[in-house]
């Protein structure tokens, strides 16, 4: 027994040592010009590669130094760089052969240059173009060249690679148009059985600028001539992804948050059509927005057409809470900034679903007040660069209640004169307005107000990036149980109807209700100071239409409003 060891042993030093001898007698690096010349014909780009050296004890090659040429239209540096890569490859026909079958191949840590033109055009379009135009050529001399000799070497065999893995690799991303830099870092990739000809299974993963994880899981191919254009079916997992991290938005874009998605992608080359569901966390989608307490869901179905890089939304529906609105239109993907042209339609959503987006659309409501009940509806189109869009349409608020917010003390002008008694809890018969929504801030138009108990109060005004309001309104009440109304009687006059002009200034949470005392003559509310004063004005009549009377109005209605908007 003992002496069958050593013949055992003795046997594998034998062998340890035949492919040592062996890795000194075979050199590897001859088959270097022809891996760079397959690699660069197949990727339509120049391959460079390090010194090959034969790795017995791993079944392989390996080589340092891996660099694939960008396309010179876009930048002068390696698309691709690693710093080393190992290839397995069949040791049998290598050394006995003299030819080198690739099994696998393996890149360790590389870099990968995307870079994007003020056009939209993309570094990666062109991989592959050249290398399909060799063979197209090949493949037109084959056809006029006269029939090969039985004697004569048959072709070289298509370029194909067993498995190719990819490992600890960053992809950094430049958009020239807005000047940004991205990086996603830690991407992994496996495919299997990869040729010029058939459908290449894939996985991906890699972490996303911000925090966030990208996966993908599916088949690549056949390789076509324009990489976009190459058949593809993928599983896409997206996890907080951080949009203003991206780098494929302007910095000062509006639109900001986490998304999530879960999408089903199917390329034929002529088509893409997109099955996704997207939920938004913290979302910010207009100027003087603060991030949205509610999560925004999206389920979209889109055909994007290659030929015209246009993508139709269909069966696209926003959800928050129970309540939904509808997505119709394009998304135009041929600029270097996405353009949308859609048309948003939501009818009667809960008032409760929608209060936490409020703030993501810049409606940001003072401290305590909240909006119980009802239901507020929206019809309006999106047009522009998707990071900046204009939204211009009409909105409705209807049977809703303000709750925690003393309106009738910040308009103590209206309720003082009239009697009307609105305090902390106030109804809301309606609020519509016409909005115009860009960076530049919110236009509102046509605005109408019903409150119940007070009346109907109209205007317009704006909303600044910072949230700061300037607004011209009126409100036009019943002033039957106020000074104005015991005025009204005592001259005789059948109206109890009358017209208070205001203004509405400082932001979104902080309100200011301020008299236009410069109007109030001409609004018809001569009497009301003298009504308020006791009855008498400057001349001692009652109403005296004065200029002299006209200024002791504004200052005796002045002083008694001296407190209001505060």
């Amino acid at each position: 027994m003992r002496k069958a060891l050593m013949i055992v042993g003795g046997l594998i030093v034998l062998l340890i040592i035949a492919a040592v001898a062996i890795g000194f007698f075979v050199d590897a690096d001859r088959f270097r010009p022809a891996v760079e010349e397959q690699a660069s014909q197949a990727l339509g780009r120049q391959v460079t590669i390090g010194k090959l050296k034969l790795a017995l004890l791993s079944g392989g090659v390996t080589a340092d130094n891996l660099a694939i040429a960008d396309d010179a239209r876009f930048s002068n540096k390696p698309f691709v760089t690693a710093g080393s890569m190992s290839i397995g490859v069949d040791l049998w026909a290598l050394i006995f052969d003299r030819t080198l079958n690739v099994r696998s191949f393996a890149l360790h840590a590389p870099q990968l240059n995307l870079v994007q033109n003020a056009r939209g055009d993309w570094n990666y379009a062109t991989l592959g173009q050249n290398g399909a135009q060799n063979d197209n050529l090949k493949k037109a001399k084959s056809a006029e060249a006269p029939a090969a000799k039985p004697e004569e070497k048959s072709a070289a065999p298509e370029f194909s690679v067993g498995k190719f893995t990819l490992d600890d690799g960053k992809v950094t991303i430049h958009r020239l148009a807005t000047r940004r830099t991205s990086e996603y870092s830690k991407l992994k990739l496996e495919a299997t059985g990869i040729t010029k000809t058939a459908a290449i299974p894939f996985e991906f993963s890699a972490a996303a600028p911000g925090g966030g994880t990208v996966t993908a899981k599916g088949t690549f191919g056949p390789l076509a001539e324009e990489s976009e254009r190459t058949p593809m079916s993928a599983t896409v997992h997206i996890r907080q992804l951080d949009i203003a991290a991206t780098g494929f938005f302007d910095p000062s874009s509006t639109l900001k948050g986490l998304v999530d998605v879960d999408a089903e992608l199917k390329n034929d080359g002529q088509r893409t059509d997109v099955d996704a569901n997207i939920v938004g966390h913290k979302m910010c989608l207009a100027a003087g927005c603060q991030p949205a307490t509610t999560p925004i869901e999206m389920k979209v179905k889109a055909g994007y057409l290659l030929s015209n890089k246009l993508a139709r939304l269909s069966n696209a529906r926003i959800k928050v809470g129970a309540s939904t609105a509808d997505v119709t239109g394009t998304v135009n993907l041929k600029p270097a900034k996405a353009q949308v042209n859609a048309l948003v339609n939501a009818p009667r959503m809960k008032m409760n679903d929608v209060l936490g987006i409020l703030p993501a659309m810049g409606v940001v409501l003072p401290p305590g007040a909240k909006l119980e009940g009802g239901t507020a509806s929206v019809n309006a189109t999106a047009v522009g660069p998707a990071d900046s869009l204009t939204i211009k349409g009409h909105v409705k608020v209807a049977d809703t209640k303000v709750t925690g917010y003393d309106l009738g003390k910040k308009m103590a002008l209206v309720t003082q004169l009239t009697g009307a008694n609105v305090g902390k809890e106030t109804a809301i018969q309606e609020l519509s307005s016409d909005i115009l929504q860009t960076a530049s801030g919110t236009r509102a138009d046509n605005m109408v107000l019903i409150i119940p108990e007070l009346g109907r109060v109209t205007g317009a005004g704006t909303v600044s990036p910072k949230n700061e309001l300037n607004f011209a309104m009126k409100a036009v009440v019943d002033a039957s149980k106020g000074a104005m109304g015991k005025l009204n009687l005592a001259m005789g006059r059948s109206s109890q109807t009358m017209t208070v002009p205001f203004h509405i200034k400082g932001t979104t949470s902080d309100p200011k209700f301020i008299p236009d005392v410069g109007a109030l003559p001409a609004a018809g509310l001569a009497g009301a100071a003298a009504a308020a004063a006791g009855g008498k004005g400057l001349t001692g009549q009652a109403g005296s239409g004065t200029q002299t009377g006209t200024e002791e109005i504004k200052k005796r209605l002045g002083g008694m409003l001296g407190n209001f908007g505060k």
